[in-house]
């Protein structure tokens, strides 16, 4: 990721840069007035400008610390930026991604990196938040989400490694952490990334991407929704800022915006000065100079256009200095709200939303697996800004670079619901009574807790408990013994599944075919044993019994042989 230089050109020192840009802008000036001159005597064009300041960062959503000290260099794609507007009224969208990627290297930062930043804080331009790697806010909008989709967490990429004891309660929002030489105080989620900006709120979204429903969304979250021209239908495109509905706004001219990014990226003085006098020309006929309070425009520059220009500051110096045209900050240009405009439906399209669906419902179901570790958090915050950096701009500048991004998302997401598995098993042998083996694989970074369901499909063995809990540490396996007993000899199916303590399955169910084994001692031999011995004991009760029955008949028949002797005396 290592900055672009510039092709053909000399490279010059900062100081040497500026003093460049100041001459070709005056020069431009001085022959692009008598073009223009005839519009002294008209109310010159208020122009604001807008810049979004951000480069490409990784699938992780970060710069690395080698891509920082690149961008950061002298000469990297950061240093020229600032370089080209420090002090400026050019507006600068600041992609957090960047605050967030130098503050959390602390002690591994790079020098330039913290000093940028610095920099970055000392300036004078009005400033205001982009997205997260300036990602695409309508995307989510139209897939679903009920939000614009932001960081929730960085717990999982602050390493306590590489910052001091203290931790930052209340920073300086435009400063560094440190300065050099010192330990930074360690951050926290929550003021990792704080800035002062000045403009409060405002949303960039991509141009020809806003829907009426998004715009509500938007209205309510945000200060000011910056459009371009081509999403809005204005009542007069002499005025910049408007209503939409209920949503103020700020639109960007699409068409004197495309002459002024061809003006900056200029490849020599000559090819300046013709597109600059384009841009001058379409200036001066902007409408409604004439009118109380005069004209209007704002103009952006795309995604990923700001980076290999060298004419930024030499154009906006040339633009202020022309008779038809006054630079001005955005807050000027945001305040004088003029009449109402219209929205043009411009959705995404549906196959893009589809993809953007998909992550989604993959984010959805990486929340749910994420219950069953000890900090869910350090993964639902990781996998939300893959997903905020799946949908940065980036990938659209290489062809299918979007989709094979969403597809790695989405191989990251089932990737990690594997994570935590019940290991393949061979057939187990079991006896009468005993555990079940069963064997846990963690390959997350923290401890898991799940609970064991096994499922036998005979009535052979009985599992005694269903819901049996296990702890697995970091990157490790254990056995769990479930309990069970055997009724008879014989081949048993068991499934075996896992579910988190939010009732949440976990990994896929596997079966196991067990081979029971079961000794003299099993319930089934018992009750045999008993049978035959209750059988023995009857037997013997029977024959008791009938004895007495017999014995007591004799006594009987003799008691009544005697009796009829003692009735008849004499008979002899």
């Amino acid at each position: 990721m290592a900055a672009e230089r510039i092709t053909g050109l000399p490279v010059f020192s900062t100081p040497s840069r500026v003093v460049l840009a100041a001459v070709i802008g005056l020069v431009g000036a001085t022959l692009s007035v008598p073009a223009n001159a005839s519009a002294a005597t008209s109310t010159p064009v208020s122009v604001g400008v807008v810049i979004p300041l951000s480069v490409q960062g990784g699938r992780d959503g970060f710069i690395d610390a080698p891509a920082l000290a690149e961008y950061t260099s002298p000469t990297g794609l950061l240093t020229r930026e600032l370089d080209s507007v420090a002090n400026t009224d050019v507006a600068i969208g600041i992609d957090p991604m960047i605050i967030a990627s130098i503050r959390l290297l602390g002690t591994s930062a790079p020098e330039s990196a913290t000093a940028w930043l610095d920099r970055l804080g000392t300036l004078d331009n009005e400033t205001f938040a982009l997205s997260y790697a300036d990602s695409d806010v309508t995307a989510g909008l139209q897939a679903g989400s009920t939000e614009v989709i932001a960081p929730t967490s960085f717990d999982f990429a602050i390493d306590p490694a590489l910052f001091g004891t203290e931790v930052v309660e209340t920073p300086d929002p435009e400063q560094t952490p440190a300065g050099p030489g010192e330990t930074p105080a360690l951050p926290t989620s929550e003021n990792l990334l704080d800035w002062n900006y000045s403009l409060g709120t405002v949303v960039w979204p991509q141009v020809n991407t806003v829907t009426s429903d998004d715009l509500a969304i938007l209205g309510a979250s945000y200060d000011t929704t910056i459009l371009n021209s081509g999403n809005v239908k204005r009542p007069s495109t002499g005025v910049a800022a408007s209503t939409v509905g209920t949503t103020a706004t700020v639109v960007t001219d699409d068409d004197i915006s495309a002459l002024f990014a061809a003006t900056i990226h200029a490849e020599t003085s000559t090819d300046w000065q013709q597109s600059f006098d384009e841009l001058a020309s379409a200036v001066a006929r902007v409408p409604g100079r004439s009118t109380s309070g005069g004209a209007s425009i704002l103009l952006g520059i795309d995604r990923g256009g700001f980076d290999t220009e060298t004419r930024l500051r030499a154009t906006l110096t040339a633009l202020d200095n022309l008779a038809s045209a006054n630079t001005v900050p955005f807050s000027q240009l945001s305040d004088a709200r003029v009449g109402d405009a219209t929205l043009v439906e411009s959705p995404h399209t549906d196959v893009r939303i589809g993809l953007v669906r998909s992550m989604l419902d993959a984010e959805k179901s990486d929340a749910a697996f994420a219950t069953v570790a000890e900090n869910p958090e350090l993964i639902t915050g990781d996998f939300r800004i893959r997903l905020i950096a799946a949908m940065a701009p980036q990938w659209n500048r290489y062809p299918g670079g979007w989709g094979a991004e969403v597809r790695n998302y989405l191989t990251d997401s089932i990737t990690l619901r594997s994570s935590v598995s019940i290991a393949r098993s061979s057939d187990l042998i079991f006896g009468d009574r005993g555990s079940i083996p069963i064997y846990v694989n963690n390959e997350l970074d923290q401890p898991v807790t799940v609970y064991i369901a096994v499922e036998p499909l005979s009535p052979v063995l009985t599992v005694e408990d269903q819901n049996f809990e296990v702890v697995v540490e970091p990157q490790s396996q254990r056995r769990a013994q479930i309990p069970a007993v055997s009724r008879s000899n014989g081949e048993v199916a068991i499934g075996i599944s896992m579910h988190s303590g939010a009732d949440v399955p976990i990994g896929t169910k596997k079966w196991v075919t067990v081979n029971v084994q079961a000794g003299w001692e099993t319930p089934t031999i018992t009750i045999l044993g008993i049978a035959v011995f209750a059988m023995f004991v009857f037997g013997i009760v029977r024959s008791i019994r009938r004895r007495r029955k017999l014995k007591a008949e004799l006594a009987a028949e003799s008691a009544n042989a005697s009796a009829h002797t003692t009735a008849e005396p004499g008979t002899e």
